[in-house]
């Protein structure tokens, strides 16, 4: 694996116009590497796909102090080893998370940034290793604009060939989501949430990205 080291930027957002290589390959290690925030152990290894124009496959993870990221490339009869966490997304949504549109919900809070959203720290392992599955969130936003990310957990995530569970969250669910007059948690407890599957599982998902940025 092969680090990308760069002055760092100075705010917790990608410059405007990024693209997702020079956000993951170039900013986000810059980022971790200018950040306070302390990283016990190694992370869980994540793997992130981004289907469409200008995506692509990347592994990500802290070692030692360090994030590492890897562009994969698929070698044909060749099977890489199941990472711990595995996000597929287009990458139209994916830059949609760091660049907020009137269209969707702005999803990083004042208080958070990529590397919140991408890693477990020590404190979410436990709640982390409990996850066995393949969920996929779908948002519905304003003019007809629709946001999806599918992301697969352990041995029975790893094997799934679709998501078991969906969870579908309707506009006006994502305004109150927007104005964080509603978390996606409160929002589960309160009905406002369709899940088709395994509600446990979307439950445990929730809880996670909640510890993740205070939601």
């Amino acid at each position: 694996m092969n680090l990308t080291e760069i002055s760092p930027f100075p705010t917790s957002r990608p410059p405007p116009g990024s693209d997702a290589t020079t956000i993951l390959e170039s900013w986000l290690p810059a980022l971790f590497s200018s950040t306070s925030k302390k990283w016990e152990g190694d992370s869980p290894v994540l793997r992130l796909a981004l289907s469409g124009s200008a995506g692509g496959d990347w592994e990500l993870q802290v070692v030692d102090g360090r994030l590492v990221v890897e562009r994969m490339t698929r070698i044909v009869g060749v099977r890489r080893e199941d990472p711990d966490i595995w996000i597929r997304m287009s990458n139209a949504d994916f830059l949609a998370v760091p660049f907020p549109s009137e269209d969707l919900i702005d999803f990083l809070p004042a208080n958070a940034d990529l590397m919140d959203l991408l890693f477990a720290q020590a404190q979410d392992i436990e709640l982390l290793e409990k996850l066995d599955g393949r969920v996929r969130f779908e948002l519905e936003g304003r003019r007809r604009r629709r946001w999806s990310v599918d992301v697969a957990f352990g041995p029975a995530g790893m094997r799934a060939g679709r998501p078991r569970t969906v969870v579908s969250i309707d506009s006006g669910t994502c305004d109150k989501l927007a104005e964080r007059s509603l978390t996606p948690l409160q929002a589960l407890l309160a009905g406002r949430l369709r899940v088709d599957g395994d509600r446990v599982l979307a439950m445990q998902v929730l809880m996670l990205v909640a510890s993740r940025i205070g939601g």
